[in-house]
């Protein structure tokens, strides 16, 4: 893992900016009206590192803009500080003292942006510095200023020296864990625990879409030159830069099949999933080897599990509680256009309210053992394109696809070498608690070392 060059920001300012961060919450104005301060917004999505994008959201906008002050030599200034941050914030922390406050965070840094979770107001980016790991939090306000701004130190990353030393990081964590490290063609584990207990996959249920449009292709009946039309129906949340496109912006199949699995981008698999048909994905399922593909029946868009899990308390409990027939009937009955999140509700753990994809390691490992084994380059190139860690030397290969939400996180790896042998490494987090389940960083930092000693032992 990349790591920074200098010390890390001092205890003492970290609960400062905590302390000044916890005013606001995000609350929207009524009247949705833009303060007459209001910043000035990036007119397109910031990339920021290999596979991290920051989109054209509220709060994606508002972490450019701290990651571009943490960068800069000095500053900001008070007006501008002033323009960038709430009332809330500037309680606590007043706008001439803003600057003090990033000359310390500068003497952290400099830090390395591991990853990118969000909603339109929330933000939070796991960042590497050398002698530290932080979580930059970041909350704004309808009119796109800061009321939360606050880094937090994060758990270390443990010595992996062997597939038993990740499952033992796993196993310390205080959530429901499983791990497996297996031939990537037969899936024989060379070590595993719980690798046949089914947990949430988050957007690791992007393999099975991506075999569909394979799939699809292969039979004629869908091109990776065709064209995708983006509709307000179709429109998700991020992760992705998608949704920020008007309605009527055409992308190609192969394009989205890249933006779905490189950034996990949501309206990117939407658009994919309708155009080759719900069936065709559940299909993809029983194909790639999924031990209940009933668990994934009926198949929830990404839209529709915001749709379910955050705009309405009702509608989650009567999800919980529904058979699968009750299921379609409540899909069929979501509306269309605009999905608007209950912020009360963003940061909510849905999983135990069957509010997710599910799947044990095993059936991933097989996913990707089945996606290898079709030998379609186009798709073994997608899969590579983020390969989730720094690949160590030794492994010519690393397809990578991972998933989380609040209380889950869940990580699958193929690593090929050049003479053809192939590993493949799952592991998977849930909990009911969120700060339970550590940051991305943490999962990155254990399966770096862990690709490493496979590495070594080729």
């Amino acid at each position: 893992m990349t790591r920074g060059r200098r010390r890390t920001v001092p205890a003492a300012l970290a609960l400062l900016l905590l302390v000044g961060g916890c005013g606001g919450g995000g609350t929207e104005d009524p009247e949705g009206a833009p303060s007459s301060s209001s910043p000035p917004a990036p007119t397109e999505e910031v990339s920021i590192a290999d596979g991290v994008t920051l989109p054209q959201t509220r709060a994606g906008q508002a972490t450019a803009w701290v990651l571009e002050q943490l960068a800069a030599d000095e500053g900001p200034g008070a007006e501008e500080a002033q323009e960038r941050f709430a009332e809330p914030f500037l309680a606590e922390v007043p706008a001439a003292q803003v600057a003090a406050v990033f000359d310390q965070l500068r003497a952290g840094g400099p830090y390395v942006v591991e990853g990118y979770e969000g909603t339109e107001d929330a933000a939070r980016l796991p960042l590497a510095a050398e002698d530290g790991r932080f979580l930059l939090h970041v909350v704004t306000e309808a009119d796109g200023r800061m009321s939360t701004l606050f880094f937090e130190a994060t758990r270390a990353v443990p010595d992996v020296t062997s597939p038993e030393d990740l499952d033992a990081a796993l196993a310390g964590l205080d959530a429901e864990t499983s791990v497996l490290v297996a031939d990537g063609a037969t899936c024989e584990p060379l070590h595993e625990r719980e690798s046949d207990v089914a947990r949430p996959i988050g957007s690791i249920v992007k393999l099975y879409v991506l075999d569909a449009v394979r799939q699809a292709v292969a039979d004629g009946t869908l091109a990776w030159e065709d064209t995708l039309t983006l509709t307000d129906d179709l429109r998700s949340l991020p992760s992705g830069v998608l949704q920020e496109e008007p309605a009527g912006h055409e992308v190609s199949v192969r394009d989205a099949a890249e933006l779905m699995i490189s950034i996990s981008d949501n309206t990117a698999t939407d658009l994919l999933i309708d155009a080759v048909g719900r069936e065709a994905v559940l299909a993809a399922v029983e194909r790639l080897g999924h031990h209940d593909p009933a668990l994934l029946t009926p198949l929830v868009t990404t839209r529709e599990l915001f749709q379910l899990g955050f705009t309405d308390p009702g509608l989650r409990e009567r999800w919980a509680a529904a058979d699968a027939a009750g299921r379609e009937e409540i899909l069929a009955g979501l509306p269309g256009g605009e999905v608007a999140v209950d912020p009360a509700l963003a940061q909510d753990v849905i999983w135990p309210d069957g509010l997710d994809w599910f799947a044990t390691a095993q059936d991933l490992c097989r996913a990707h053992a089945g996606l290898q084994e079709s030998g379609d380059e186009t798709v073994l190139g997608i899969l590579a394109l983020n390969p989730g860690i720094e690949a160590p030397e030794g492994w010519e290969y690393v397809g990578f696809k991972g998933g989380s939400a609040p209380g889950e996180m869940a990580g699958s790896w193929y690593l090929g070498s050049a003479d053809g042998e192939g590993y493949a490494v799952v592991v998977q987090i849930a909990a009911t608690d969120v700060a339970a389940v550590p940051d991305a960083g943490w999962m990155v930092g254990v399966v770096g070392q862990t690709a490493e000693v496979l590495a070594e032992e080729e």
